[in-house]
């Protein structure tokens, strides 16, 4: 709990007079709760954060055997404190080319459409979200990845974000390895912030990046692949926007051990340059948790940024067993990422309304 302190001049004032003491001596400390970490029950990696419908939205892995992890569970909240869960939003039973296994990391993207439009208006896809209500016909699209290597699939649902997500190619969107990156860990990333509107699709596992544009369906693709692999890059990229720079976030070391951890590199666009030096700013450590990584940013604002993050607790040995962790990510006034400190008391709440 975080005591916050602050001072009542009108309704002190006689205290004060009575107690002989300066006005400005008098303080009330309060608390703010926090969420502490991990957010959420259960053993879940890789979570992806959105802002959908006045919510925070959590997109995470079921971290268990590969045989097990045949779904994906969704949760909501509307302040980052009390969290529901979504069971089961998409189910790779009902998907024959998934193998029924290794469901990992999905992203999701909403395009939005207005009940009214002109003619000559389309509808637009969203990565970054934002508080407003869905629309009577918002389309919610999941790209995911299937039986560790059989590909990248994309699911829809027309229903909002809690799913359910129904599979839309009836065959993977990315079928194989591409420049050496195993097609894995999907984040779609749309420039809507100042930018063209584009959407992009990164993945990539076995220590290679590759990035490549979506078509306006949003189930194609249209152009080249693309390897825009940083130096030490393993898996779990991620695209932030902020003031301009485009900011590629990406996990590094082992995922099963202590070495796991995010480092960044920037660029002037979505898929590069960027610069040759990348920064690491998140690591485990022997008091809190190990093996911090893949991880997502939400922002509701543009001013505060949280960065959402798996770890293993410190006296866990299964590689599985994995939880789900929100704590804030700061930047300097030159712009750059700064460490990350990884805390057990987590962010203080922060409602949308």
């Amino acid at each position: 709990m975080k005591p916050i302190h602050s001072i009542l001049p009108l309704t002190l004032t006689s205290l004060s007079s009575a107690l002989q003491v300066p006005l400005d001596t008098i303080t009330i400390t309060t608390t703010m709760p926090r969420a502490g970490n991990p957010v959420i029950p259960g053993w879940y990696a890789d979570p992806e954060a959105r802002i959908f419908s006045s919510s925070y939205w959590l997109y995470p892995t079921y971290s268990a055997a590969y045989d097990s992890q045949t779904f994906f569970d969704a949760f909501s909240s509307p302040d980052l404190l009390t969290w529901t869960k979504h069971p089961r939003i998409l189910d790779f039973a009902s998907i024959p080319w998934s193998t029924n296994r290794a469901a990992w990391a999905p992203s999701v993207i909403r395009r939005r459409r207005t009940r009214t439009r002109t003619p000559s208006s389309s509808p637009s896809p969203s990565s970054s979200g934002d508080s407003d209500s869905d629309g009577d016909s918002d389309e919610y699209f999941m790209y995911f990845s299937a039986g560790d290597g059989a590909g990248i699939g994309v699911a829809k649902s027309t229903t909002g974000p809690g799913g359910p997500f129904a599979d839309a190619l009836g065959k993977p969107l990315v079928p194989e390895t591409v420049f050496g990156a195993e097609p894995i860990d999907a984040q779609v990333f749309v420039d809507d912030d100042g930018g063209d509107g584009r959407a992009w699709l990164y993945f990539g596992g076995w220590g290679h990046a590759v990035v490549v544009e979506l078509g306006d369906d949003l189930v194609s693709l249209k152009g080249e692949y693309r390897e825009i692999t940083p130096a030490g890059y393993v898996e779990g990229p991620w695209m932030l926007k902020r003031g301009g720079v485009y900011y590629f976030m990406f996990s590094v070391g082992g995922w099963g051990d202590d070495s796991y951890g995010v480092s960044y590199v920037t660029g002037s666009s979505p898929t590069g340059p960027f610069t040759s030096s990348p920064v690491k700013i998140l690591s485990g450590n022997a008091t809190v948790g190990k093996s911090t990584g893949h991880n997502s940013v939400v922002t509701p604002d543009g001013r505060d940024y949280y960065i959402v993050y798996h770890r293993r607790p410190v006296n866990e040995t299964d590689r599985d067993h994995r939880v789900t962790c929100i704590d804030r990510m700061e930047f300097d006034a030159d712009g750059n990422i700064l460490p990350v400190v990884i805390t057990t008391e987590g962010v203080e709440g922060r409602p949308l309304h």
